[in-house]
């Protein structure tokens, strides 16, 4: 018999869980109720732990999403089950991406409470709730949520934003903890895969398909995190997909390594999640400065196995025509303005005597890491919003079949002039909508050295102007606002309590503790190690 937990501040919801069912029967049995999080964990101080507990989204003195923190911590061995309203899809999307695997919508079913429990005894059987496989333990009995977000972040920038030098690149990779991304000796692949919902899920409410979607995500997060060398990481907008950055070691034998990282993963879904997938896995790159090439091909032999032609691993070569410096100059001829440049370049691209005459798959390669350079120019200038950065990067037509030469040079010069549209709007308004556009990089870009000059030189300004306008329009100075973002971005790190001081520091985008330290106290009146021990004190008495 299983021991459960319920906890909800309103008696009559956990008096109309209790009656749904025959608990017994199911192998359950209620052994603790509280009314808040602050009542279940002194409850859970002083009585032998339940197997389960099924816990309210929304309580007084101590929400939900709190409470289910506090037992992953306290109690990791513990299973926990949401309980929310469909008012409340925020919360238990957070508490899908806390770990939650499990969730009841209210009013509760019969037969959704008897599903869940017949599955939770299945899982409660074979050891699943607290025993984990030796190398997954491991690698997540530390883990840092705040860094593993921060992780997933960067990579989705690398491959999708504007770049720095890749030293800066290297510094970075190494500050966020993925040092074995920085090296030289760089080798791996990218692979792409897709969700496909279920029929039975297409008339279900949208709260209920993006959990189904949380829960995907999480499952690929798991089974990459059983992998040596194989980071996962997501984007927002597209909740479907999820993107693998699979490293090579030169010196071990790494033959199919993504084949096999895939097939354990789509049989996870299929399993566990009774998911269907379809994948894509891109051509072997060496070194950052062919990551996005590599990216670039995963997604175009993802597309070509949803149409059933995949051709996973081709080596498509590694084009003259996106060399930094030919990158460089495109970017440069938006940026400028001139759009006679960019079609010229464009069609210099698409006509080197290296791609002339080949195939299908080389030309719509290329259509793709010119996206990925439009994508990163709108994501820098797009004043309204990141819509047009979000059309750019899920621009289905060009991966829809085949497409001419001529097509695609001309879809894509059409895109080019939508981002011109955006930089010349950053030219009017009084710079308002260009110190946006720096304001917007700044929160994006805080762990690098972000100077003066440096942005000024980015966004082709005077160094004085740009202070000025910054000033003028922010209300503060360039720096202060950088001192007051890290600051903002270090609060979650210290409440979380894993991550020591100075590590915190490094992440953020400070060259050691003291910079940090006078930092933070400037904004927010104590220093780091002052404002984690309060913190501390007031969670630990709630």
């Amino acid at each position: 018999m299983y021991g459960v937990m319920l906890v909800d501040d309103e008696k009559s919801v956990r008096s109309s869980i209790k009656s749904k069912i025959d608990w017994k029967a199911a192998g359950f049995e209620i052994v603790l109720e509280a009314g808040s999080g602050s009542e279940a964990l002194k409850l859970l101080k002083r009585k032998p732990l339940p197997q389960v507990i099924i816990s309210d989204m929304r309580m007084p003195q101590m929400e939900g999403i709190e409470f289910i923190r506090i037992c992953k911590e306290k109690y990791p061995g513990l299973r926990t089950v949401a309980l929310s309203g469909y008012s409340d899809f925020e919360d238990l999307r957070e508490a899908v991406r806390l770990g939650v695997k499990d969730y009841l919508l209210k009013p509760v079913a019969r037969d959704e409470l008897n599903a869940l429990l017949a599955k939770l005894a299945a899982d409660l059987r074979e050891g699943q709730a607290t025993a984990q496989p030796s190398r997954l333990k491991a690698k997540t009995a530390v883990r840092s949520e705040q860094l593993w977000l921060l992780q997933e972040d960067y990579l989705l920038q690398l491959v999708k934003g504007e770049w720095y030098s890749t030293r800066a690149v290297r510094e970075r990779l190494a500050k966020l903890g993925l040092a074995p991304l920085a090296g030289n000796d760089l080798q791996g692949q990218f692979a792409a895969v897709e969700m496909h919902l279920p029929p039975a899920w297409a008339t279900e409410r949208q709260e209920r398909r993006e959990l189904l979607y949380q829960g995907f995500q999480g499952l690929c997060r798991e089974t990459a995190a059983m992998w040596k060398g194989v980071y996962p990481f997501s984007d927002f907008g597209n909740p479907t997909m999820m993107y693998f950055l699979i490293s090579f070691k030169k010196e071990a034998a790494q033959e199919n390594k993504s084949t096999r990282f895939l097939q354990e993963l789509q049989k996870a879904a299929g399993s566990k999640l009774t998911l269907n997938s379809v994948a894509g896995v891109g051509m072997e790159f060496r070194g950052l400065k062919n990551l996005k090439s590599g990216f670039a091909s995963a997604l175009w032999n993802w597309s070509r196995s949803r149409e059933g032609d995949a051709d996973n691993g081709t080596d498509l070569k590694t084009l003259p025509a996106f060399s930094p410096g030919t990158e460089r100059k495109l970017a440069n001829s938006i940026e400028l303005c001139e759009m006679q440049a960019v079609r010229e370049q464009l069609e210099g691209i698409f006509t080197n005597e290296r791609v002339e005459d080949h195939s299908d798959a080389e030309y719509n390669f290329l259509a793709l890491r010119s996206q990925l350079l439009l994508v990163a120019l709108a994501g820098k200038y797009a004043s309204g919003g990141s819509s047009l950065q979000k059309y750019l990067w899920n621009g289905q037509s060009l991966l829809s079949g085949h497409r001419s030469r001529e097509w695609l040079l001309e879809d894509l010069s059409e895109r080019a002039q939508l981002v011109i549209e955006e930089v010349k709007k950053t030219e009017n308004r009084d710079g308002v909508l260009l110190v946006e556009a720096v304001r917007k990089y700044v929160e994006v870009n805080y762990g690098y050295e972000l100077r003066l000059p440096i942005l000024a030189n980015k966004y082709h300004m005077n160094e004085a102007d740009l202070s000025r306008l910054f000033k003028q329009h922010v209300g503060s100075s360039l720096s202060g606002y950088l001192g007051g973002v890290r600051a903002a971005k270090a609060e979650p790190f210290l409440q979380e309590n894993i991550l020591k001081l100075s590590d915190i520091a490094v992440v953020v985008g400070y060259a050691g503790p003291d910079e940090f330290s006078a930092a933070f106290k400037k904004h927010y009146g104590k220093t780091p190690k002052e404002y984690r021990e309060r913190y501390n004190k007031m969670r630990s008495e709630a």
